[in-house]
């Protein structure tokens, strides 16, 4: 009974030291986090980790304790006390346990994500969106707001350029073709559309069109941290690892001077 009262002290105070830790360092898990959708992503991760937690430090734990605390002494004898090949109980409880924390998590956050990203993308939720047509090539990214009549958004120097309103839904339509053979939707390559600070990438496919809603909730930009930009996560040829572009998250009054400022340059 002592040894088991040992450990439980040991296993309650290393657990607590580690949910410790994971408050600590686990909000700094995700890098940067610039929309509602990273969040729930690190806040998920956090869930997991405070789950896992005491389970890791019971299983590391026993490692340690078992062999140190029931040694063989240098005489050659050995400890006395009941022995045992095995401890149903134990086992009992092991195989319980790790079914419940499978269920729970396969329930949340797992189906519980699915199921509000499911809901994100139904058309009755989106009837307010910002819509960008963001089209993927090789290597290039452009984007269009047919609701603002830009077609192709640049900055002064002709790169492209993503401009996204604080705090507003944003539905990305995702598609891959390459411009220059408009008879073939089905002339590019696979592609991945990921902003890194907004937790979230999705494949862009030729022949498909895709989808991903995102609602930004910081202003920021690529200037501000390299995580706000868009990069492909697809390997699409040698151009690949240039084929990014800068994201303005701005006001939705600085939104609309830029969206005045393409009309102007005729875009």
């Amino acid at each position: 009974m002592i040894d088991l009262l040992l450990f439980l002290v040991f296993w309650i105070i290393l657990s607590i030291l580690g949910e410790i830790g994971v408050s600590v360092w686990g909000p700094h898990f995700y890098y940067y986090t610039a929309s509602t959708q990273a969040l729930e992503g690190l806040n998920a991760s956090l869930f997991l980790f405070r789950v896992l937690t005491p389970i890791f430090v019971f299983v590391v734990l026993m490692i340690i304790f078992v062999p140190t605390r029931f040694k063989a002494k240098r005489d050659g004898s050995i400890i006395p006390g009941k022995r045992a090949r095995t401890n149903r109980a134990y086992v009992g409880i092991w195989i319980t346990v790790s079914i419940v924390i499978n269920l729970l998590f396969f329930l949340h956050p797992t189906t519980s994500a699915a199921e509000e990203q499911f809901n994100q993308l139904q058309p009755a939720a989106n009837t307010h969106d910002l819509i960008v047509d963001v089209t993927a090539r090789q290597w290039e990214w452009r984007f269009g707001y047919p609701q603002y009549g830009v077609n192709a958004a640049v900055d002064p120097a002709g790169n492209d350029v993503l401009y996204l309103p604080v705090g507003k839904k944003v539905e990305f339509v995702l598609r891959s073709y390459d411009f220059n053979h408009p008879y073939d939707m089905g002339l590019d390559v696979i592609h991945g559309f990921w902003i890194p600070a907004f937790g979230e990438k999705e494949d862009v496919i030729p022949g498909e069109t895709r989808y991903e809603v995102i609602t930004p909730n910081v202003i920021t930009s690529t200037e501000v941290n390299p995580m706000v930009r868009v990069q492909c996560s697809e390997v699409c040829g040698p151009g690949h690892p240039v084929m990014y572009a800068a994201v303005h998250v701005v006001s939705m009054k600085d939104f609309l001077q830029w969206v005045h400022a393409q009309h102007k340059a005729g875009n």
